[in-house]
């Protein structure tokens, strides 16, 4: 199966539901297990979805085994909640302590429909200051590798960026990486997997040098 950022995906009942993101592996086997689906007419917000709900993909084209229904009760690929800010994060405000007065102000949670401040926002010193933080809801220990992911040879130069990721559909491991290379005449490099040493979300380290990659002859699939 071919996964590529922006194909769109379809549920078992013909809808479209919204567009390839990204996938999630496991760096230590280069196992796929979730995909991530954008937002679109059916996802009002990104979700994350088992390998095992694929029923195929191609370039232009994901298919799920699964109706609009059961695909609604899907997971949100990110949740965001707020957390009291740390003294460090304010930009205006002197919270040393003073005149018995603590370095740190201590409120109490906002209640339901109350407003959220976002962080860094200067604002009075009676005022609650909070910060935003993002948790991914992805299995612990596993990545989900972004479209345009660096890729980095055994020197640690950068030889190209995540394209397209390949994977045995028996299987779920990745089997292959195509990399573009290049930012306006983009020439595209078919990389196994076995020359991955590390993946991560921003950038996939592998275990050959810059000259390996370039010799390798371009990929016209």
């Amino acid at each position: 199966m071919e996964f590529k950022h922006g194909a769109q995906v379809y549920s078992s009942d013909g809808k479209h539901i919204g567009n390839m993101d990204r996938v999630v592996l496991d760096p230590q086997t280069d196992e796929v297990s979730h995909v991530i689906i954008r937002e679109g007419r059916l996802f009002h917000e990104d979700k994350i979805v088992p390998i095992s709900a694929v029923a195929d993909a191609s370039a232009d084209r994901v298919t799920l085994n699964r109706g609009e229904h059961d695909l609604m009760k899907l997971a949100k690929f990110e949740d965001s909640y707020y957390v009291p800010a740390r003294a460090e994060d304010f930009r205006g405000g002197d919270y040393a302590p003073a005149m018995g007065r603590p370095a740190m102000p201590l409120y109490g949670y906002p209640p339901v429909g109350a407003t959220w401040w976002s962080a860094g926002v200067e604002t009075d010193v009676g005022d609650p200051k909070y910060t935003k933080q993002i948790q991914e809801n992805i299995p612990e220990g596993m990545i989900a590798v972004k479209e345009g992911a660096r890729v980095i040879s055994v020197e640690g130069e950068h030889v190209g960026n995540v394209e397209d990721i390949f994977t045995d559909a028996a299987t779920n491991h990745v089997t292959h990486l195509i990399i573009s290379q290049g930012l306006v005449f983009k020439e595209r490099k078919l990389i196994p997997s076995n020359w991955i040493k590390l993946p991560g979300e921003d950038d996939v380290i592998l275990t050959v040098k810059t000259a390996t990659v370039h010799e390798l002859p371009a990929y016209k699939g």
